[in-house]
């Protein structure tokens, strides 16, 4: 990715009322010079993110002696 420095992302998890979690995450994205990112290339790294994050969610779930 000659196109980007960095990528910072800052991630909150607090506890809901209904004894879950909220998550937050904000992501930062860093460019070479000028070079713009897409919306839709933001949207496509949300969505790996989400994906990622509901995959571990759902192991934690169903093994819950691993944490």
């Amino acid at each position: 990715m000659k196109s980007l420095e960095k990528i910072t992302y800052e991630i909150k998890i607090a506890s809901s009322p209904d004894g879950g979690s909220i998550c937050k995450s904000n992501s930062k994205y860093f460019t070479v010079g000028d070079f713009e990112i897409k919306e839709e290339q933001i949207k496509g790294g949300k969505e790996k993110a989400s994906g990622l994050f509901k995959a571990i969610e759902a192991y934690l779930l169903t093994n819950p002696n691993a944490y």
